[in-house]
């Protein structure tokens, strides 16, 4: 169960990632894979940190703030 809430979650934190990055350059399916992979990381983050752990916006914010990483990650790689 937890996997797919995490797997939600990363695709609405990916979408909503894609607007506040503003990055045209990448497709929406890479936005959604990047946020899946942001929750995922701030789902371990969140664990062992103790925060948000419990509350379904919590996780959202703690996903969204790791694909805009994971995006911020990927431009700097990509201009490499």
């Amino acid at each position: 169960m937890w996997l797919i809430w995490t797997v939600v979650i990363g695709v609405a934190a990916g979408w909503l990632v894609a607007f506040i990055v503003n990055d045209r350059r990448t497709s929406l399916a890479v936005d959604l894979i990047v946020g899946i992979g942001g929750a995922m990381l701030g789902g371990l983050i969140s664990k062992y940190l103790g925060l948000g752990r419990h509350s379904l916006l919590g996780r959202l914010a703690i996903s969204i703030i790791s694909a805009i990483f994971f995006l911020i990650v990927q431009q700097i790689v990509k201009r490499s």
